[in-house]
C-alpha cells in the first residue's frame, strides 16, 4: 500500500463478515488497536495515529465499517475492494465518484464479491 494521505475522510463499507476479522486486517495497516470501547451491541470504536475506525452490526448479516482520517483509502470504493479482498466476503459501498451517472442520492450501492462488482439496490 502506499502512504497513507494527509487528509481527513469519512469512508464506509459494509462486509459481510466477522466483527473479528474485519478489525484484525484493519489493524495489520492502519496500525494496532487497543482493546474495543463496546459493550453488548454497541459499536466498537479504535483509534490509532490520527485514524478512528468503528464497526457495528446492522440488517442483513453485514456490519459497518466507518473509517475516518489517515488511510491508505482515499474512497469507500478502495476500501471496499480491500476488505473483500482480504476477507473473501460480500462487502458493499458507495459507487462515489466511480460511477458519475449515479445519482448521490440513489439507494444504489457496488456490490464487491472476490473479483466480480455490480450495482445493487439496497435500503
Amino acid at each position: 500500500m502506499s502512504a497513507m494521505p494527509e487528509e481527513q475522510l469519512d469512508i464506509e463499507a459494509y462486509a459481510k463478515a466477522e466483527a473479528g476479522a474485519v478489525v484484525s486486517v484493519l489493524s495489520k495497516v492502519i496500525g494496532p488497536f487497543g482493546a474495543a470501547d463496546a459493550s453488548g451491541d454497541d459499536p466498537m470504536v479504535f483509534e490509532f495515529r490520527g485514524a478512528s475506525v468503528v464497526v457495528w452490526a446492522i440488517e442483513g448479516g453485514f456490519l459497518s465499517v466507518w473509517v475516518r482520517g489517515k488511510t491508505p483509502w482515499s474512497t469507500c470504493v478502495g476500501l471496499g475492494r480491500f476488505l473483500a479482498k482480504e476477507l473473501h466476503c460480500t462487502v458493499r459501498c458507495d459507487p462515489g465518484a466511480e460511477f458519475p451517472e449515479l445519482s448521490p442520492h440513489a439507494n444504489v450501492f457496488l456490490e464487491i464479491e472476490a473479483d466480480r462488482e455490480r450495482l445493487t439496490a439496497w435500503g
